[in-house]
């Protein structure tokens, strides 16, 4: 009986010092919060929050992103996805990353519309996925909707 239990212990101690994240070796991207509650044309900045998960931590060190418009401007975004560098991720290989990841654009990347000609669109979002060097391509995620709030005139 001592044997036994002597067995069952070690058994579920090399268990546990070889069990492995739960994060697998598909990246993971999920949308944590933006920095201002809506936006406006005066708005200079806008950051968009995420946290990027990757168990063996081979992520390249970009977010790929694009912009949707609810009511797309006349001069709407090209449909293709532009990529965000995340600083240092790459110095994570082989280990698992969980990092909170903040992309910071400038009004030139989501301000694509012209108020003077009434074109402001109602509110903006994000399509944003991450892939990794070995071509394992995180869930593409939809980030909520932000209000755009039209100037008063």
């Amino acid at each position: 009986m001592k044997k036994l239990l002597l067995l069952l212990f070690l058994s579920s101690g090399v268990l546990l010092a070889c069990k492995k994240d739960k994060t697998g070796t598909k990246p993971e991207i999920s949308f944590l919060r933006y920095s201002l509650p809506d936006i406006d044309s005066a708005t200079e900045r806008l950051d968009v929050v995420l946290r990027v998960k990757d168990g063996d931590g081979d992520i390249e060190n970009s977010i790929n992103w694009q912009i949707i418009f609810l009511q797309p401007p006349p001069t709407g975004p090209v449909d293709k996805y532009t990529e965000f560098k995340m600083p240092e991720i790459g110095a994570n290989r082989g280990n698992s990353v969980n990092a909170e990841v903040t992309m910071r654009l400038i009004s030139s990347d989501f301000k694509l519309w012209n108020e003077d000609k009434g074109a402001a669109p109602d509110s903006l979002w994000f399509k944003v996925f991450v892939l990794d060097n070995a071509g394992n391509s995180s869930d593409t995620i939809l980030t909520p909707k932000i209000s755009i709030i039209k100037s008063r005139r």
